[in-house]
């Protein structure tokens, strides 16, 4: 069950007004307590209100997972508890989001982090030459400079986020991990245990890796594993924060992808025009969100939905942010298409390797093949 933060706020205004009628006066209110505070200005009254305004605030828990494509997004989807579904029957949804032009961890997550394209923040690949981050601000940065009493954390595994998209010591807990696992772990412990928290990036990687190590595919089995223990995390954290919103807590939910993968090459995905790597999943649930299918998802968007139900002011005229909160807006104008692509090198690389992969197959069979051709021809040559 999935409850609503503005019902909990509702009971909460009609318990504190039917207190205040049973009691006669707010005062009177009061007066139990009054016995135990020195502090004549001390208003119990106001104190609850405070805590109730505090406890309804906006808050945001962004899931980003490395190399997801969609059509395996759909498969771990159908299971039963997947945390997937529970966003689909509950949110808005699509299958069909785009990274933009340039299908590489570094853009896609820059772009995902700060609302703007590649031709903007210059990110083009995972070297991060010549970028531009440093005057577009990131979610979070852009959070904390709008208001520093807000709690906010970042738990990545992958350590560019960390130290060049959002920057060193930007959130008020910033940590990288080298296992998804224990990136998870530090997840669910601040989520039951950080009530103040207002701001929750998480950034998993396995099914990255396992698609590069195995392939990206919905017939590779550990790359579709992968992807559901992804899931079966996010369920999780969806577990816990269900937990909070029961307490009246106002979290908008967003979970996403910064590519695809397998659709030039099996294991890879950079750099690439196939529709396979620059397609993912998005899914947002809570706040002011349209349950239902979205239509026109990318990337960007992320960040401006989350900013937006957090009521941070979005820059305007030339500094206009490229993303749309279409999970709450969901006839938006469609985002403008960049003008950016990836660099050479990038390019060069991501089909290289698959070819070097091959070529060393292959050179491993002639060899096995000449030698033992040689040893037969020897072990005859002694027989005779």
């Amino acid at each position: 069950m999935v409850f609503d933060p503005r019902s909990m706020r509702s009971l909460w205004a009609t318990f504190v007004v039917g207190l205040i009628l049973l009691s006669g006066s707010p005062t009177s209110v009061a007066s139990p307590i009054e016995e135990f505070s020195q502090d004549s200005s001390y208003d119990p009254l106001d104190e609850l209100l405070q805590t109730i305004e505090n406890a309804a605030a906006p808050r945001v828990m962004v899931i980003g997972i490395d190399g997801v494509r969609s059509d395996v997004a759909q498969i771990s989807a159908s299971r039963e508890d997947s945390g997937f579904a529970r966003m689909v029957s509950e949110g808005a949804w699509t299958y069909d989001s785009k990274v933009g032009p340039i299908s590489i961890s570094g853009p896609s997550w820059s772009s995902m982090l700060t609302g703007v394209w590649c031709d903007r923040h210059g990110v083009m690949g995972n070297s991060f030459d010549n970028h531009k981050l440093d005057q577009h601000l990131d979610l979070i940065d852009r959070v904390e400079r709008h208001n520093s009493s807000l709690k906010t954390a970042s738990l990545v595994y992958w350590a560019p986020i960390s130290e060049l998209i959002i920057g060193p010591e930007i959130a008020d807990i910033q940590e990288r991990y080298g296992e998804d696992a224990d990136v998870h772990d530090r997840a669910v412990e601040i989520l039951r245990e950080d009530l103040d928290l207002d701001l929750l990036f998480v950034g998993y990687d396995d099914p990255d890796y396992a698609g590069h190590v195995h392939g990206f595919s919905p017939d590779v089995s550990e790359y579709v594993d992968a992807v559901k223990l992804a899931d079966d995390r996010f369920a999780e954290l969806l577990d816990i924060l269900d937990e909070r919103i029961s307490r009246g807590e106002d979290w908008l939910v967003i979970v996403t992808s910064d590519h695809g993968g397998g659709g030039s090459t099996l294991r890879g995905h950079s750099a690439s025009s196939s529709e396979v790597d620059l397609t993912t999943f998005m899914m947002v649930r809570g706040g002011d969100t349209v349950a239902g299918e979205m239509y026109g998802s990318v990337v960007v968007d992320v960040a401006v939905t989350a900013l937006t139900h957090l009521e941070v002011p979005l820059p305007n005229g030339e500094n206009t942010l490229d993303g749309r909160p279409l999970a709450f807006q969901p006839d938006s104008d469609a985002s403008r298409v960049p003008n950016c692509s990836a660099p050479l090198v990038e390019v060069t690389f991501s089909y290289i390797v698959p070819i070097v992969q091959v070529g060393i197959i292959l050179v491993l069979a002639v060899a096995s093949f000449i030698f033992f051709k040689r040893r037969k021809s020897t072990f005859m040559d002694e027989e005779e």
